[in-house]
């Protein structure tokens, strides 16, 4: 900043007596500090995390033109800062990664030292505890900016809610919370006709007997809303063509009169608001299946989701220009065939879009420094389609070209949110800078271990209680419970438990399971260890398989995982069971939770702006993200962070 000289005139020696020296330096400081204050802008920062980007995918995508050389990944790689490896944390899952990331701390100190994991003090039948809801024992880069007098706006990201006045900021959009089951309604039409205004009329709509779900919307635990269903009769309109769509209408009572929550029709997604007991919950619809020869539809709804914003009329300001939340691609659903791939990747887009436009909305708004958002379809699509492993059962399907259509569909999304960040990008405030991260990257899975079921079978008694696991993708906490193995043989207990894990092997390749079986004191090299959280050992696969701590005694503990019924049709049914209701980080095709040497986990840091250089890193750490933003933001990092700026 260039230093202009400060001209002061004098008007009398009486002025300069009235007001002395210390008058006379403070009308030069005043002056100083306005003309200042009129050069600097205003420092803001935005910072996107872009959920399960490998790093290495971005590079052949640049490389190979995927990407295309004028997109934002290419923009910020030619004008801006980027890393060619960024070292995550050791258990680069979502819950602890972000964590880790807003903090700048490893999860010894954050608490949060996998996706599950236990308190060592609680009861031994007590559920797991959640990354996503578990109080972080660390100041986070949005506490500190706010701390240091700036305005933090969120829109969705992990650890940010309002159970804690620590996980909330001046602005905040909460990413919702799935709070009940998604519904497929099998309908046909009644012999009851409502005629409204004499204009409309509606013929009304009930579920079949062999329908998948009832029309109820539920939220698991607190309440249950009836839905009533109709068909909109078209020939009653004299203004009818024969060409309109079918439109179904929603309501939440029997009274149409008072009008009806929602409208949906053949080609499009519908959302609805219900609000009960202080509370907002979103869903949408779509039509499957309409025949109006036959008086048969089939409704899609999506699970209901609670949405929260503060302060008062943020939620609603950003719903004017956004929309209702579309919600989240139902995997269970698709594969169990209950929806199609087609209505899969249209929630998948639908929520991409959505993530898009609440960046875009909140940018235009006048009081923030510090602004975050959240997109997570690259790790949804990967989860599902990534299929690069010869050993995946997958791999031959379709004539040996499922590969090549699997990746065509995950390279379509790398383009959509790399148009999306171009959008971003343009639409910047003067003066703002944008960092773009990922919390992990995505490993192609060929095995799912059953971790609980190998303890019984080698005999380490999990139903008994002796031993427990808690996975986070491919790796895993394990607990030994203290009250069975008493003291005097806890050592002897650990040290067989540890050699059986070292020499867990493949049953095709003879190759160990593990990369990693670390005891507590081990745990500490990796940052790890957590007096209250960590396991006793913690463990960590080797590529191509990913963990259960599901205890299913009638299933293999090593079980071929796909999302595809016809590949794992043959198995016994508990083994088809488990791998239809797998989640994405369970017996998904790609997973993540590894440790940071593994290069297809590591992730992605980009940046660019006024005070971003232009340079390539060339290891940076993800503990390193939080005192960059601090940096651009002209503040102190968080209280606990380990490391310093990125540049």
């Amino acid at each position: 900043m260039s230093v202009q000289k400060i001209k002061i005139k004098f008007y009398s020696k009486k002025l300069f007596n009235l007001i002395g020296l210390n008058g006379l330096l403070l009308i030069l400081i005043f002056s100083i500090n306005n003309q200042t204050n009129a050069q600097i802008p205003k420092k803001r920062v935005v910072m996107i995390s872009i959920d399960g980007t490998p790093d290495f995918m971005i590079d052949k995508f640049l490389e190979n033109g995927v990407l295309p050389p004028n997109g934002a990944f290419a923009k910020m790689k030619k004008n801006g800062a980027f890393a060619s490896t960024v070292l995550p944390i050791n258990v680069a899952s979502t819950g602890p990664s972000h964590i880790s990331i807003f903090t700048g701390a490893s999860p010894s100190k954050t608490g949060i030292v996998g996706n599950r994991f236990r308190n060592n003090n609680q009861n031994w039948n007590s559920p797991n505890l959640l990354a996503f809801n578990q109080p972080i024992a660390s100041e986070t880069i949005f506490q500190a900016a706010m701390r240091q007098g700036k305005k933090v706006m969120t829109l969705a990201g992990v650890g940010i809610d309002y159970t804690n006045k620590n996980r909330m900021t001046d602005y905040m959009h909460m990413y919702p919370n799935i709070c009940g089951p998604s519904l497929i309604i099998d309908l046909q039409v009644t012999d009851t006709t409502i005629n409204s205004r004499d204009v409309e009329s509606f013929i009304k709509l009930k579920s079949t007997t062999k329908s998948p779900s009832k029309a109820v919307f539920e939220i698991s635990g607190n309440f249950k809303i009836p839905l009533y269903l109709y068909l909109k009769d078209r020939m009653f309109n004299p203004m009818y063509l024969p060409n309109q769509l079918t439109e179904i209408i929603v309501d939440t009572d029997d009274d149409l009169k008072n009008g009806y929550m929602t409208t949906i029709d053949t080609q499009n997604w519908s959302g609805m608001e219900i609000e009960k007991e202080g509370k907002k919950f979103n869903t949408s619809f779509r039509i499957l299946k309409s025949d109006e020869k036959t008086g048969k539809f089939q409704l899609f709804m999506t699970a209901p989701a609670e949405v929260y914003g503060a302060p008062n009329g943020f939620l609603e300001k950003l719903q004017s220009v956004c929309g209702l939340w579309p919600g989240e691609p139902e995997n269970r659903k698709q594969t169990s065939g209950l929806i199609t791939e087609q209505i899969w990747l249209e929630q998948l887009d639908k929520l991409s879009k959505y993530s898009k436009n609440l960046i875009l909305a909140g940018m235009k708004e006048k009081e923030w420094d510090l602004l975050f958002g959240y997109f997570s379809t690259l790790d949804d699509v990967q989860h599902r389609y990534t299929l690069t492993n010869p050993r995946q059962i997958d791999y031959k399907a379709d004539n040996g070209n499922r590969p090549k259509i699997y990746a065509e569909i995950i390279e379509k999304r790398f383009q959509k949110i790399d148009a999306y960040l171009l959008e971003i990008i343009n639409a910047l405030p003067k003066e703002t800078n944008l960092i773009i991260f990922s919390d992990h990257g995505m490993i192609p899975i060929h095995s799912t271990l059953l971790l609980n079921n190998y303890f019984e079978a080698a005999g380490f008694n999990d139903s008994k209680q002796n031993i427990t696991a808690t996975s986070s993708g491919n790796s895993a906490h394990i607990y030994i419970n203290k009250e069975k193995i008493k003291t005097l043989d806890f050592k002897s207990y650990l040290n067989r438990l540890t050699d059986a894990l070292k020499s867990l092997k493949d049953n095709k390749t003879g190759e160990p399971i593990f990369e990693l079986v670390a005891n507590q004191q081990q745990q500490k090299e990796y940052g790890l260890y957590n007096a209250e959280y960590s396991g006793d050992l913690f463990v960590s696969c080797k590529p191509g398989y990913s963990i259960s701590d599901k205890f299913l005694p009638e299933v293999n503990f090593l079980v071929q995982n796909s999302f595809d019924p016809k590949m794992f049709e043959n198995e016994n049914q508990a083994t088809k069971n488990f791998l239809l209701n797998g989640t994405m980080n369970e017996t998904g095709r790609g997973v993540h939770g590894c440790i940071a040497t593994l290069r297809e986990g590591q992730p992605i840091f980009y940046a660019i702006g006024p005070d971003v250089p232009k340079k390539e890193i060339i290891n940076m750490y993800s503990l390193q993200i939080a005192p960059t933003v601090a940096k651009l933001l002209g503040i102190q990092p968080p209280m606990n962070a380990e490391l310093k700026s990125g540049f």
